[in-house]
């Protein structure tokens, strides 16, 4: 058979003998190509046109939040219609990129972000880790720091886009995640990403209505007036299915809802080798690429058995990348002696964020066996406890080596956008 996986923004292309193919799984609808990003979002913003007229009444300052360039929010049609729509004379309207703890965004990078007409003609702030820029509202009723940007209290009228999708802990993104992490200060971020809520049951992916992640973030956005919400669905190819707007908790809910219909798969039975893919902008830097791990591991009922075999392919044209939490992830990485000693450590002290993301990784590898396919090996310490191939063939090749069989695989080829599960 010929087979093909995303990488950076191409694809992977490679053969297999039919019957090694247990199933490809992958998301359930494709965006209708009669309705582009435009569209949907007029659409959207004309069913809640009263609630939006009756949000920026009387605002004379609105700040705008949106998600960092690893979240395809179709910021270049989006925010153009919203805009449109709540333009005023004597109105000023500013941005605010929700990075978190990654890293500023570059002139070059908000170009692509944005579009030029959008850098021109608005107040573009990026989010950052210093005193000077956050402000301390207290703790949420679990005990989480509140410390988020400062010019969430310099504002009118807050509004965010965001995009709901898969997500480690929140179980779904979106929603109050695009405030109460992405223009968070470390403190909050650790928090929330400490052992406390990575050991939760409640916290994993698809999970949202007992998620404990999630409620903290609901506890967090709440300190501001987060006034109106526009979220976007994708298919796997990270094209717009639909558009939600209005209610921040209300576009959330439905959001999600739909979503689920999109993203969750299930399967007959678990195998010994799962391949995956990841795509652009998911699979720029080995700490989001790692995200793969975990979203084929940390479900309910997972597709890869004790003891098998995970091939993650990902272009990482990064490398390790240069933010706070993708160094941190890379440090704990290579003193990684083994995952078992990794793990009892981070349960004795708890973790910071970045080094999480290692604890996450750490917990998958106590069971599994997971290698990597990339162009730039040669860009990662050899002390890393998974191993790099430059191909898909040798990787196949030693994963077979591993079981001693050549044995039947699944095939995820976006395993971001994919919760895949096998049935009960």
């Amino acid at each position: 058979m010929d087979l093909k996986i995303p990488f950076g923004d191409k694809f992977l292309r490679f053969k297999l003998p039919s019957e090694r193919l247990l199933g490809i799984l992958e998301n359930k609808r494709a965006a209708d190509k009669k309705k582009d990003v435009k569209y949907l979002v007029s659409e959207s913003l004309d069913n809640v046109k009263e609630r939006l007229k009756n949000s920026i009444r009387g605002k004379r300052k609105i700040l705008i939040v949106v998600p960092d360039s690893t979240r395809h929010a179709h910021l270049k049609e989006t925010l153009p219609e919203v805009i449109k729509r709540i333009k005023k004379d004597n109105r000023r309207i500013d941005l605010i990129i929700a990075t978190g703890l990654h890293k500023r965004h570059k002139h070059e990078q908000l170009t692509n972000l944005l579009g030029r007409d959008i850098l021109k003609r608005h107040n573009i702030i990026c989010h950052e880790q210093n005193a000077r820029s956050l402000m301390n509202l207290g703790k949420t009723k679990s005990g989480v720091p509140v410390i988020l940007n400062r010019n969430l209290k310099k504002y009118d009228l807050i509004m965010s886009i965001g995009v709901i999708e898969p997500h480690l802990y929140a179980g779904y993104s979106g929603g109050a995640k695009t405030i109460a992490i992405g223009l968070a200060g470390e403190a909050t971020i650790n928090a929330t990403h400490g052992i406390r809520f990575l050991d939760d049951k409640s916290t994993r992916i698809g999970a949202v209505r007992t998620n404990s992640f999630q409620k903290a973030l609901w506890d967090i956005t709440g300190r501001i007036s987060a006034g109106f919400s526009l979220n976007v669905v994708n298919d796997q190819n990270g094209e717009a299915c639909r558009v939600f707007s209005g209610d921040v908790k209300r576009v959330f809910e439905e959001g999600v809802n739909y979503a689920a219909t999109i993203f969750e798969v299930k399967t007959g039975s678990p195998s010994e080798l799962v391949i995956c893919g990841i795509g652009h902008p998911k699979d720029v830097n080995l700490y989001q690429a790692s995200r793969a791990i975990n979203y084929i591991l940390n479900v309910k009922r997972p597709i890869l058995k004790k003891g098998g075999v995970l091939i993650v392919a990902a272009e990482m044209r990064d490398g390790v990348g240069c933010g706070i939490s993708e160094t941190r992830f890379y440090d704990a990485l290579k003193d990684m002696r083994t995952p078992v000693d990794f793990v009892k450590k981070i349960r004795r002290t708890d973790c910071i964020a970045g080094v999480h993301r290692a604890y996450m990784v750490a917990k998958a590898l106590l069971g599994h066996n997971v290698l990597f396919v990339t162009r730039n090996r040669g860009r990662f310490s050899d002390s890393l406890p998974f191993s790099f191939y430059e191909n898909i063939e040798d990787a196949i090749c030693k994963a077979d080596a591993i079981l001693g069989k050549r044995g039947p695989l699944y095939l995820v080829p976006r395993a971001l956008s994919t919760v895949a599960e096998v049935k009960r």
